[in-house]
């Protein structure tokens, strides 16, 4: 699977929260392991985080993440971050998402994230306001595992235990144990099924359920549905397929 990420905040006006601990070095910490282990069972990932430099405001860093990942053209996208409301008011993990497909993964990642950690479950957070979740293409989580502004919560935290229960949450396979031969993961690891609904703000082709989609980053997608279209933009061309049934692919034809 083709999974695309982002580190949260970092980046000029773009900053993470602090209390007990420090959410943009957290985020790191922990999910530089979770692409870690996901590399491992052959998924390919592409990093869609801004660079420190030169300054981002809000707005840019938000834009940079979104046509980065849109541009690779995943099947998942996982924003990771750390949790802040009040000191020592709010608990407990959660992960957020704005599609069915999205909550499928959101309440898997949060229950195994929650089990894994002893924290408090607040489940999967249906947020379709949230930028990246909303202008993204593809399925896409937002991944809050704890509150870095609550004593208990930072008390549990483990940046190992934490990378293994996002990546069993996604994949289903315990990271923690001894790999599985090559062979038998790929058995397990299938492409996620897509929402058939013919989404907003595109033209559709009359007579059919195809349809024309510009795309953030300047290029324009021609859909047969959500998984099967090709994307054409400035030196290249992509293919995507997938048959809604556990199996996809992803080939450059061009570029």
């Amino acid at each position: 699977m083709i999974i695309t990420y982002d580190f949260g905040h970092g980046t000029g006006q773009d900053r993470g929260a602090s209390g007990y601990r420090n959410e943009e070095h957290d985020c790191r910490e922990y999910g530089a392991l979770v692409i870690k282990k996901l590399q491992a069972l052959g998924h390919t990932c592409y990093n869609c985080t801004p660079p420190a430099s030169p300054a981002l405001t809000l707005g840019q860093s938000l834009a940079y993440r979104v046509n980065k990942a849109n541009y690779y053209g995943s099947q998942l996208h996982i924003c990771m971050h750390v949790n802040a409301f009040e000191t020592d008011k709010a608990t407990g993990c959660e992960v957020e998402y704005a599609s069915a497909s999205g909550q499928a993964y959101a309440s898997k990642v949060s229950a195994e994230i929650s089990a894994a950690l002893g924290l408090t479950n607040r489940g999967p957070k249906n947020q379709p306001g949230l930028y990246v979740l909303k202008y993204t293409k593809m399925t896409a989580i937002l991944v809050e595992p704890f509150f870095c502004d609550n004593k208990s919560d930072c008390s549990k935290y483990n940046a190992e235990k934490l990378a293994t229960a996002i990546v069993k949450g996604i994949t289903g396979i315990d990271t923690s144990v001894q790999a599985k031969p090559a062979n038998a993961i790929k058995t397990v690891v299938t492409a996620p099924k897509y929402d058939e609904s013919i989404p907003q703000g595109v033209y559709q082709i009359s007579g059919t359920k195809g349809y024309v989609e510009p795309r953030t980053d300047g290029g324009l997608g021609i859909h047969l549905n959500r998984g099967n279209y090709i994307v054409i933009g400035k030196g290249f061309i992509d293919v995507y397929t997938n048959d809604n049934n556990g199996h996809g692919d992803h080939k450059r034809i061009c570029g």
